[in-house]
């Protein structure tokens, strides 16, 4: 497995493309919906407005099922995959909290290095107005920077953009400028909401933005992945959830179509074909009950490229009557339960 190159100082500057050394195989791994930070400490009277509400439903609902340890064992599988690029489509946190924020940027400190770290916000990263801010500080290393001088919010910097595989900023050495690499884009969908919405949006200088980098990488030849934390598929989310221009983000899809879109959210496995585009949502990495990551292995060849994609899902029992208070078993592991392949053509559109 071909290992990155080492960081250039300027890896996440806006306009600034990061270009690995030229690959034949890369491996990337999707996780998602981690919520993996503690609210010890909190109390209901402690919190204010819509966190008041989340810290209900942590406590009363979502804590059942999400579990440290389960997220836990999921990191120690990932770390015998040897993958060249970590995808974490948001979620993090709980409520947005300064003190989750930075117990999960420890986290991240800890997973892996940061150029090897591809991360998108979600909703309850960005849960209250004084939440970016907290990301900011706690998650830099991960995050696009924001040009001096300009507003630092959740979609400042995106889309986000990494190249993998160009040996520099000319032709590839098939004479096609983007022939042979692989480009991830993330784009934001975090955005604060009133109390009992988790609706996303990207606003439509992003949406701008983000048509005209999958119209030229389609065009440069590349194999585009895209990265979100919201579905663009109408009807995925319940309106409440849904991201707000998803019609138009079908849209722009159907028409460019990237080869690969990971997503979260939904907490649980789906995949969608649209045309040439594989559609994944991947499960919560931290839930007892389905906790999965996805193993994407891409090898360069004469045409294109090979794609394999294997989800690998928890599987072994948790002693006790339910998940939240269950001991985890020592064959707790976890086993691919989807095996796909497939391959792409990629070759720039004509002028």
């Amino acid at each position: 497995m071909v290992r990155l190159a080492p960081g250039t100082g300027d890896y996440n500057k806006p306009g600034k493309k990061h270009r690995s050394t030229d690959i034949q195989r890369m491996r990337l791994i999707h996780m998602t919906d981690p919520h993996l930070s503690s609210l010890e400490g909190h109390t209901l009277l402690s919190l204010r407005g819509k966190r008041r509400t989340g810290y209900l439903s942590w406590t009363r609902n979502r804590s059942h099922f999400h579990r440290r340890d389960i997220l836990d064992r999921l990191v120690a599988a990932i770390r015998t995959e040897s993958a060249d690029q970590l995808i974490i489509s948001g979620d993090l946190v709980q409520i947005g909290l300064g003190d989750e924020i930075r117990q999960a940027g420890n986290w991240l400190s800890e997973l892996a290095p940061a150029r090897q770290v591809f991360l998108v916000p979600g909703n309850h990263d960005v849960y209250a107005n004084d939440s970016w801010a907290a990301v900011r500080r706690h998650w830099s290393a991960v995050l696009p920077e924001v040009t001096a001088g300009c507003l630092d919010t959740p979609d400042s910097g995106y889309p986000f953009v990494r190249d993998l595989g160009v040996q520099d900023l000319g032709v590839g050495d098939s004479g096609e400028r983007g022939f042979g690499a692989l480009r991830l884009i993330g784009a934001s969908s975090a955005c604060v909401r009133p109390v009992f919405s988790a609706r996303g949006a990207l606003g439509p200088a992003q949406l701008s933005r983000l048509e005209s980098l999958l119209r030229e990488s389609r065009e440069q030849g590349f194999l585009c992945c895209l990265v979100i934390h919201h579905p663009h598929l109408p009807g995925t989310a319940k309106w409440r959830k849904a991201l707000k221009e998803v019609k138009a983000l079908q849209a722009l899809i159907a028409a460019q179509q990237p080869a690969l879109v990971l997503y979260g959210h939904l907490h649980h496995n789906l995949e969608r074909r649209d045309g040439a585009s594989r559609i994944y949502c991947t499960a919560s990495a931290s839930n007892a009950h389905d906790a999965s990551y996805r193993v994407i292995d891409i090898e360069r060849n004469s045409s294109g490229w090979s794609v394999r994609m294997q989800l690998k899902a928890i599987v072994g029992a948790i002693a006790g009557t339910a998940p939240s208070s269950g001991v985890l078993s020592s064959g707790v592991h976890f086993e691919v339960v989807d095996d796909q392949r497939w391959t792409v053509t990629q070759r720039p559109s004509p002028a």
